[in-house]
């Protein structure tokens, strides 16, 4: 398998392997047939290794406490903050709220920037994150498997009893990133968290989005969809987003709980005709969108006047990172999209397709591509969507004759799929490779199993010695997922 250490750069053995994470020093006694020759003379261990120094160029792009000491500024021993064009006057008089798989770093730089005046702040983070005590801050972690849970919870009402208590001269600092959703629940009165739970998994098994997804989330919360910049209002809100969602709508980051929400319950409930899931969700749910229980929370009409939201980073900043380094190693490099969507197992048999017209150029070449894709649940299996997307195109390039087609023109190509988060699904991997050969008659009955059962964590970590996954470990940042296709010259 692929390992990144977790400061995002490989661990490399003579230039030939890499050296295994410990989550997968052992593997299942019965491993999958290995097809290619991977020997440290091919092209496609070169290949190989330069899709993961793209893939690490990409991450240190988005590195969060990078993104916010750009966005915020003080001068030595100023008593004023600067953010864009506005200007905030420091009075001891600081607060930090912060939720999201990157926020510890974000916090951590900000701290540094305001401590003199930082009079309190609570951090929610992914459990099992390495996060050493901060001067005046909580951390609080909790959201295992990216999932709300009773941490999550208690941080999510520790903050919004803190952004309760200001005043009209105090700031509160919000920092978010991608995740966010998972570590500031806290459900509108009527409903439960395990209720909410049933309701998000009923649609993400359902193949929703993450608008679909997040509109469910704004309004089965008593948080989000604006609801903590109305709960620290009248004081000055300013909120660091690093955007996980495509076209970086502020509403749906995070599920937006600094921005004003334009949703309503009548779109939750068409959302889930749509996805005809009415059975699968709960009878206190329905009865919320329907109008036939009294929410506590009344949807706000105001405007956002004394709210500043700024978004610090997103896909196009590690996609455009990517291509600079693409460029960097020799690669034709192209942007394809930063908006790639819908069922994983359809785009993976897309870009197999791409990757066979391209190849036909016979040119070292780098398609770079970033989104979220979505897996229908049909199976019983462990996996992820970059992790299917990887194994829907190598099942497409067996399909299709690719493999052969590129073996007979020694042509390497690969194509790499990875989240920026670095768990891809309840996985602890980020994705995986994918490229011709990699299947073959031995194994391609077990590969098409697999992917109907959406289990291709386990056909990977079996695969090759688990050699094609892509393990980063917590990356402490999130803006989706990165595409990362390379095809080399003919060899000789």
């Amino acid at each position: 398998m692929v390992h990144i250490s977790s400061s995002i750069g490989f661990k490399v053995i003579a230039n030939c392997g890499y050296l295994p994470g410990a989550l997968f020093s052992v593997l299942p006694r019965h491993a999958v047939a290995r097809c290619y020759s991977q020997s440290c003379h091919d092209g496609l261990g070169t290949l190989k290794e330069n899709a993961k120094q793209i893939l690490t160029a990409a991450l240190q792009a988005v590195a969060p406490e990078t993104l916010v000491q750009r966005a915020i500024r003080r001068s030595a021993c100023s008593q004023y903050l600067h953010v864009g064009d506005a200007t905030y006057p420091l009075q001891k008089n600081v607060y930090i709220a912060a939720f999201g798989k990157g926020v510890y770093p974000m916090a951590k730089a900000v701290t540094s920037i305001v401590h003199d005046h930082l009079v309190d702040g609570i951090v929610s983070v992914p459990a099992g994150s390495s996060t050493p005590a901060l001067s005046n801050l909580q951390i609080i972690q909790g959201g295992r498997k990216n999932l709300p849970d009773s941490n999550s919870m208690m941080a999510a009402d520790s903050i919004m009893k803190m952004a309760n208590s200001l005043g009209q001269h105090d700031i509160l600092l919000v920092l978010m990133t991608g995740g966010g959703s998972a570590l500031f629940p806290l459900p509108v009165h009527g409903v439960t968290l395990d209720e909410k739970l049933q309701a998000i998994k009923a649609i993400a098994n359902a193949g929703g989005d993450i608008f679909q997804l997040n509109t469910i989330r704004k309004n089965l919360s008593a948080c989000k969809g604006g609801k903590l910049a109305l709960a620290a209002n009248p004081a000055k809100v300013i909120s660091f987003i690093v955007s996980d969602v495509i076209g970086d709508n502020l509403e749906i980051i995070a599920s937006g709980p600094t921005v004003k929400d334009s949703s309503s319950h009548k779109d939750c409930l068409t959302i889930i005709k749509n996805l005809s899931i009415d059975k699968k969700i709960p009878t206190s749910v329905l009865n919320l969108f329907s109008g036939k229980t009294c929410s506590d929370i009344a949807k706000n009409k105001q405007t956002f006047n004394n709210v500043q939201n700024v978004l610090i980073g997103s896909n196009k900043v590690a996609i455009h990172a990517a291509f600079e380094k693409a460029s960097q190693l020799g690669f034709d490099a192209t942007i394809h999209s930063t908006t790639v969507c819908g069922e994983a197992k359809d785009v993976g048999k897309t870009y197999c397709q791409m990757l066979l017209e391209n190849q036909r150029l016979c040119r070292k070449v780098c398609i770079l591509s970033g989104g979220e894709t979505t897996v229908r649940v049909e199976g019983s299996g462990v996996g992820g969507r970059n992790q299917e997307f990887a194994l829907s195109a190598s099942v497409q390039m067996f399909e299709s004759k690719l493999a052969s087609n590129l073996t007979d023109k020694k042509c390497p190509a690969v194509l790499l799929s990875a989240g920026t988060d670095g768990q891809d699904g309840p996985t602890p991997a980020a994705g995986a490779f994918a490229y011709p050969g990699q299947l073959c008659d031995n194994n391609i009955n077990t590969a098409r199993h697999h992917l109907a059962n959406n289990d291709s964590y386990t056909f990977f970590s079996t695969l090759n010695n688990g050699d094609d996954l892509i393990v980063t470990g917590l990356t402490n940042t999130n803006v989706m997922d990165i595409q990362i296709m390379l095809i080399d010259e003919p060899t000789t």
